[in-house]
């Protein structure tokens, strides 16, 4: 993530009950909104599964910062990405009071690059160094990411 010049960015949701176990979500930075506004729900049986999970929600953060932050790795080491498939399971589990809780997060990113290269170890061993939302919630909830990546030649024209 960019700090712009920074010393803090603030970025917000605006939560409002739907009905149910249901909440309309509002991404925003200042005064600039992100994107559209997203549907949650609790799974059943306490809710109706009409949107995703609050632990779906937070595997979808790590998993999008963690893909982001390997292809800008990449890219800065000259090696272009053709295309990206991530999948992040928040496994969620009982705790000793039988309360349940986020125990861990697992990650498999499969990158699909242009050519193979030795600096594509070298970032895949330090691109998690650089994922904002992984590195702030690895204190408290293991994070383990697999990558995988496949080399598809681009054809000439």
């Amino acid at each position: 993530m960019h700090m712009r010049d920074q010393a803090e960015r603030h970025f917000g949701v605006h939560i409002d009950f739907t009905g149910g176990f249901k909440f309309k979500s509002q991404a925003y930075e200042g005064d600039v909104l992100h994107g559209a506004s997203v549907l949650t729900d609790e799974p059943d049986p306490v809710g109706t599964n009409a949107g995703p999970s609050t632990p779906a929600m937070l595997a979808m953060a790590v998993g999008h910062c963690l893909s982001a932050s390997l292809v800008e790795t990449l890219r800065h080491a000259g090696i272009h990405v053709q295309g990206l498939s991530t999948e992040a399971i928040a496994v969620v589990a009982l705790n000793e009071e039988g309360l349940p809780r986020i125990s861990r997060i697992d990650v498999t990113i499969r990158p699909v690059v242009d050519k193979e290269s030795g600096n594509i170890k070298r970032c895949v061993d330090v691109f998690e160094r650089y994922c904002t939302v992984c590195q702030s919630i690895r204190p408290a909830i293991p994070v383990h990411v697999e990558v995988s990546h496949v080399v598809r030649q681009q054809e000439a024209v």
